[in-house]
């Protein structure tokens, strides 16, 4: 399970009964997807909840489906079994959703004895009591499954929601709150198209089970926050690991939950301090990897391209990765800025490198380029390469400064932006990242500013003033004269 200090509250059930309806209630925001086709949820989602100042981490799992009886098992129900069992270990409560529509069936009656050899304390939540005589009936209706607190709720109203949580928070003791000046974790999104391996990458980095894994692709369909703490060389690095659904191409989307999927997997690419980007080493840069990439970079996300199933690529004794580099880079010139890594999600090779870049990443979204450092470097490099002319007019930079990070944003007032090609703009923004930011997967945005009063006195073009001095100076002391 993940590690976190906060107390873990599950919601179980059957099937199609509201829990990820509830889950969403709760949280007041919409995380899990909510559908009405039966089993949308598979792998555990959770996330950290408030109620009333209190703190708790709340999981939203899978739909306990199967009869022991049953001769025919789906493959997920057994799989989502699993990951209950998992959950209920580290759980301090249990909030069982039953429906009130559909009353006691027999899968009611199966997950009860499931959820009871468990051991702690349990809440039912009678769910889709939309009117006032289903939440009327629902005590005497659920008497008979045994379970003291019964509260009836309805998440399309939000109805009952606070009566229910008041009562599973009453008997958990208080955590401590959260501290507003602890390290913000990093957000680490991991995305790919299909059956590439992300929740087998997941999995080994987590170090254990925590996502299915089947060759049937689209297994994934949420997206699952993972929290957890890397420790390496004595140092310590809370992250979020957010394993996503397969991108497919919108053309291949049959289904509504598909249609989800994808939003959330593009949803968590804008809202991530980092991407992990699986290709697949067997079948690189196809169509839809060229569009996932093309996502990551207009959503200007730092990113590092990770190759799995290395190992069946050096089996077939095509062991070049720098052919396989370069194929990259090729059909992929949009992410030059994202380092490539092979790995084996199957056996752990390189593994311990994806944790010294992540670390080098969060080192690197925290450098701010002073203006005169950044102007001296201005300097250097349009003395060394200067633009071309367009229409016989030079593109001129007066000075520039860093404003933000992440992403590294740097503006450069300069005469006419409409001037700067965009071939010098690719060159001015690899100059920065090799200068400043090298082998991080920090993508470099440069905004242009028309310098609107010549006479502008500002801190930085001071800064800028005094860097050409300096650079002056130096000249100066190699023995180069300026020529009258």
């Amino acid at each position: 399970m993940q590690q976190t200090n906060l107390p873990v509250i599950a919601i179980v059930g059957r099937p199609n009964v509201g829990k990820s309806a509830l889950f969403n209630a709760v949280l007041r925001r919409r995380v899990s997807i909510v559908h009405e086709q039966s089993g949308v949820t598979r792998d555990c989602v959770a996330a950290p909840a408030e109620f009333r100042r209190r703190h708790f981490l709340l999981v939203d799992t899978g739909g306990l489906g199967t009869l022991n009886g049953e001769k025919r098992v789906d493959l997920f129900d057994g799989m989502i079994r699993e990951q209950v069992t998992e959950v209920l270990k580290d759980a301090v409560a249990l909030i069982w959703v039953v429906n009130c529509q559909d009353g006691i069936t027999p899968q009611d009656e199966e997950v009860g004895a499931f959820l009871r050899k468990a051991g702690k304390p349990l809440f039912l939540c009678a769910n889709k009591a939309d009117n006032r005589e289903l939440a009327d009936l629902a005590q005497a209706q659920f008497a008979k499954l045994g379970v003291a607190h019964i509260c009836p709720t309805s998440c399309t109203h939000t109805y009952g929601i606070d009566s229910l949580m008041g009562k599973v928070l009453a008997g958990i003791p208080e955590s401590q709150e959260m501290d507003a000046e602890q390290e913000k974790p990093l957000r680490i999104a991991v995305v790919g198209r299909p059956n590439v391996g992300k929740s087998s990458l997941v999995n080994r980095l987590v170090g254990e089970d925590r996502m299915m894994v089947s060759d049937i692709a689209g297994t994934t369909r949420d997206a699952v926050d993972l929290p957890l703490t890397i420790k390496q060389d004595g140092e310590e690095l809370p992250i979020v690991l957010v394993d996503t659904a397969g991108l497919r191409r919108k053309g291949q989307i049959s289904s509504v939950v598909e249609f989800f999927s994808a939003n959330r997997t593009e949803q968590a690419i804008r809202n991530c301090d980092l991407v992990l980007f699986i290709l697949d080493s067997l079948d690189v840069c196809t169509t839809q990897e060229r569009r996932i990439g093309r996502l990551i970079a207009d959503a200007r996300r730092p990113c590092i391209m990770l190759a799995n199933k290395w190992d069946l690529i050096t089996k077939a004794g095509h062991d070049r990765p720098d052919l396989f580099g370069d194929h990259v880079r090729q059909c992929m010139p949009f992410m030059d800025h994202a380092p490539i890594l092979q790995i084996s999600a199957a056996n752990g090779y390189n593994f311990k490198r994806i944790f010294e870049l992540i670390r080098l990443v969060k080192a690197q979204t925290r450098v701010m380029v002073p203006t005169g450092v950044f102007n001296q470097f201005l300097q250097d490099t349009l003395q060394r390469n200067p633009p071309t002319s367009v229409e016989n007019k030079r593109f001129k930079i007066f000075y520039g400064t860093m404003t933000h990070n992440p992403p590294p944003k740097f503006v450069l007032f300069v005469n006419d932006p409409k001037l700067c090609p965009q071939n010098y703009r690719s060159y001015l923004e690899n100059r920065i990242r090799e200068a400043f930011f090298p082998e991080a997967g920090l993508p470099i945005f440069l905004e242009l500013r028309k310098r609107e009063n010549p006479n502008d006195n500002s801190g930085a073009r001071a800064a800028a003033r005094g860097a050409a001095r300096q650079h002056g100076k130096r000249n100066f002391h190699r023995g180069s004269f300026p020529k009258r």
